[in-house]
């Protein structure tokens, strides 16, 4: 079992201030599943009530919020547009259904998405991150991901070096990019599907590559994706979803887009080498019905 208390003492964090903002059905097993970890928060059950919790006190060190209970303007405020570092580290619990609230979120200081479940040890390893992050004496950019340094990471720096790589080729291929479709795309698309017939999902799970084809198709179309709608067409669980979105943005790979005309939603989009890349890539892919 993780033991945050040797943690708190061994980085001088006393008595950090936790809130939890969840549903109250959910409180009694967060509640304990905080205590086998040594945390003592104190729990809230909407955002209403957060966001006046912290109008009274705004130094808090970390919240944890279920984002079916957050506004987009308790987001904004609480992942740092516009407030630089102040305010508190957050871990957010996130599903299929406040994925689209997740994206408002993406280019604040979310240390984690976690799905509401979630075990101790992952719990506790989100809350380790935070907790340092929140009682940093440096005023550095706080941690974007607990996979910041790590295998996550480490993916998204080579796919960015190989779409770079990609775009800059000097290979005149105007040609082929003539014959590269929306439609075509998606039958590629279609195709690494129907592998799920025939093959456990998991084995060919490939979630970059996956919405890298569905922006590209949507760009072709012009079209605009959702945040939700990119986590389904990476065909992993949301919070994976999320965490790939979130550091192909900070990669420069993706480009978040608020929606103009409802606060609570984002759009991703294909950025400018990254599309470069996928067209001279499709250009000389022979689509088909076999294509896998």
């Amino acid at each position: 079992m993780p033991e945050l208390r040797v943690l708190s003492e061994s980085a001088h964090i006393a008595a950090p201030v936790v809130l939890v903002v969840e549903p109250a059905d959910r409180v009694v097993a967060r509640r304990s599943a905080l205590a086998r970890i040594g945390v003592a928060a104190e729990f809230l059950t909407d955002g209403a009530a957060l966001d006046a919790r912290l109008a009274r006190d705004w130094s808090v060190d970390v919240v944890l919020l279920d984002l079916a209970l957050a506004t987009p303007d308790l987001l904004h405020r609480l992942t740092g547009l516009g407030l630089a570092n102040a305010g508190p580290s957050l871990i957010a619990f996130a599903d299929a259904d406040s994925a689209d609230t997740a994206g408002v979120a993406l280019a604040g200081r979310i240390v984690a998405f976690l799905e509401p479940g979630t075990d101790d040890t992952e719990l506790a390893a989100a809350l380790d991150v935070a907790l340092r992050d929140s009682r940093s004496e440096v005023g550095e950019q706080r941690s974007r991901d607990l996979a910041s340094i790590g295998a996550l990471s480490r993916e998204v720096e080579r796919i960015a070096t190989a779409l770079a790589q990609m775009a800059s080729s000097e290979r005149d291929d105007r040609e082929g990019r003539r014959t590269v479709t929306a439609a075509r795309v998606r039958t590629l698309i279609r195709a690494r599907r129907q592998r799920e017939r025939y093959f456990p999902a998991e084995l060919f799970s490939d979630p970059a590559w996956d919405m890298l084809l569905d922006l590209t198709a949507a760009r072709l179309d012009g079209q605009m994706v959702s945040v939700s709608s990119l986590c389904i067409a990476a065909a992993v669980p949301t919070t994976t979803a999320l965490r790939w979105i979130r550091n192909l943005c900070d990669a420069g790979l993706f480009e978040r887009r608020v929606d103009p005309d409802d606060a609570r939603r984002a759009f991703i989009v294909l950025g400018d080498t990254s599309y470069d890349a996928m067209m001279r890539y499709l250009a000389v892919v022979s689509f088909g019905p076999s294509v896998v």
